[in-house]
């Protein structure tokens, strides 16, 4: 393991660091990867991709962490909270698993997990919302596993492929996730 930062039963969570760039760069142009999401809309460079780096890794409102199997130490992922608003306690919630190995295997699901007990037990916040494609079904499934619950659905929300779809907002609040844990 290196740097890990948080300790799941699959995986670990690392901050992000520059040679992951490689990686995400092939995902950020990998037509099934971004399939139902905006990235992946234009070519990705390792230009702009280093100057978010830059950006993200100087951020006080925005954690952004690697996603690694604990068995391979393959990077398989990035998961994080973003736009944190530190008066009203909230984030957004974002997730990729670009390695497709590992898709549909529960890494997604436990990322996602130990990412809000993160938010929750160490940040303080109170709401964490995240907003995906309504037709990625599996996504979805994912982060209601981990708890978070519909608020609503944005009609039309997202261009790709030649067609509009709906997006779904979703949020998990701390008193949510305490009692899913049986906590008061």
């Amino acid at each position: 393991m290196q740097n890990p930062f948080i300790l799941g039963e699959s995986i670990y969570l690392r901050g992000l660091e520059r040679a992951d760039l490689k990686n995400m760069l092939r995902w950020a142009n990998d037509a099934e990867v971004t399939h139902y999401m905006f990235m992946g809309a234009l070519p990705g460079n390792i230009e702009s991709l280093e100057k978010e780096y830059e950006q993200l890794v100087n951020s006080r409102n925005d954690i952004a962490m690697a996603v690694i199997d604990k068995k391979t130490d393959t990077h398989l992922g990035n998961v994080g909270l973003y736009a944190i608003n530190w008066i009203t306690r909230a984030a957004e919630f974002r997730i990729i698993i670009g390695e497709k190995d590992f898709w549909s295997k529960g890494f997604g699901t436990e990322a996602t997990k130990l990412c809000i007990t993160y938010g929750f037990d160490k940040l303080n916040l109170n709401r964490i919302w995240l907003g995906t494609n309504a037709e990625h079904k599996a996504a979805v499934r994912c982060y209601e596993k981990a708890g978070f619950k519909p608020e609503g659905v944005l009609r039309q929300e997202m261009y790709r492929h030649g067609t509009y779809s709906d997006a779904v907002r979703m949020s998990i609040l701390r008193e949510e996730y305490t009692s899913s844990r049986g906590e008061k």
